[in-house]
């Protein structure tokens, strides 16, 4: 990853606390759908969350620009995302702090499931940027649904009965879902010399791939022979090769892009460029 050390950080970052988050919501969804309370998973919800800010935090460089981040809120959508985030790890300290003291709170516990929530929708909506081709359409939902499937297969298999929940399943497949949405928009640029140079690029079907299986298909079937614990190292995997590869696969639009597109379709109508 020597080539794209500038995205370390940022892949870090969004890893954990989209892991932190969808630990938080889904805790929220169990406990509050199907009375199966998790404190512990809260609180490790509540601790991804602030290990991410706080690389988020050294990532800016400087105190005063953290103070800056929040400026813009209602016109920036990274100014949203700070703020949120700071919701977001406030309210999932506070529930999970009541939780494991024995004191349940099932609005509080709301509140943090729908703040994280909204923590995760701002994620997505900060990398909606124009021009970047691989960051539109379904990329916005994806830390949503995959921060949910990775805190239900964590919650599912560390406080479930052992009997796996429909919405556990539920969860796993609508990310999959979108996410093959996604995989279809990335697949579907056509290579341009540029992008065939790049390791990554031209890798970008099998690393893809390995998203997929890593965060849905394993843990799917895994959950669906015996819940196991194996799932959530296999799930963080999968979560972690999905932040690599969102940002080792961001493409600017340019001219080339362009020509190789129309190119690609001549191709597909059966022509060359000299008919």
């Amino acid at each position: 990853m020597s080539a794209y050390a500038g995205h370390r950080p940022l892949v870090v970052f969004t890893s954990l606390a989209i892991a932190g988050a969808g630990l938080v919501s889904a805790s929220a969804y169990f406990e509050l759908v199907h009375g199966l309370a998790s404190p512990s998973a809260l609180a490790a919800g509540a601790v991804l969350t602030a290990a991410g800010l706080a690389v988020s935090l050294g990532h800016l460089g400087q105190k005063r620009r953290a103070g800056l981040a929040v400026r813009g809120v209602g016109r920036s959508a990274l100014s949203n995302e700070a703020l949120f985030a700071g919701f977001a790890l406030a309210v999932a300290a506070s529930v999970a702090v009541m939780g494991l003291s024995g004191s349940p709170a099932p609005v509080p516990t709301a509140a943090a499931g729908a703040v994280n929530a909204a923590f995760l929708v701002s994620i997505g909506l900060v990398y909606r940027v124009r021009g970047q081709r691989t960051w539109q359409g379904f990329s916005a939902a994806t830390p949503l649904t995959g921060g949910l499937a990775f805190g239900a297969i964590a919650v599912q298999t560390t406080a479930g009965s052992g009997d796996v929940y429909l919405g556990t399943l539920l969860f796993i497949a609508i990310d999959a879902l979108l996410f093959s949405q996604r995989w279809r928009d990335i697949v579907g640029i056509a290579f341009s010399e540029r992008m065939l140079a790049d390791p990554w690029h031209a890798r970008r079907t099998q690393l893809l791939a390995a998203r997929c299986f890593l965060l849905n298909v394993i843990p799917f079937f895994l959950l669906a022979a015996s819940p196991t614990p194996l799932a959530i190292p296999v799930a963080a995997a999968g979560l972690l090769v999905d932040r690599f590869s969102f940002y080792v696969l961001a493409l600017q639009h340019t001219t080339e892009h362009e020509i190789a597109g129309v190119e690609a379709q001549i191709d597909a109508l059966g022509r060359t460029p000299e008919d």
